[in-house]
């Protein structure tokens, strides 16, 4: 009797890692920060209105509205 119930706590252990330490269909949390990544993700773009480089919106320089991709395309406007 003992032996089969320590049998049936080591399969459900074996399992229990084999799924990572999680229970499928009840363990539904969210992705790890680990899992996260950044491809795929959009972001807004803009293109430089001296040279027509395209950079993100971050990377931006802004100048009386318009966008400039470097010190060096702004200096040319001035």
């Amino acid at each position: 009797m003992w032996l089969k119930v320590i049998f049936v706590v080591i399969v459900g252990l074996f399992l229990y890692r084999l799924f990572g330490g999680k229970i499928p269909f009840i363990d539904k949390s969210e992705t790890s920060k680990e899992d996260e990544h950044d491809f795929g993700k959009i972001e807004a773009t803009s293109e430089c209105a001296v040279c027509g480089t395209y950079m993100t919106e971050n990377d931006a320089l802004i100048y009386q509205k318009k966008s400039y991709c470097s010190n060096d395309c702004l200096e040319k406007i001035k």
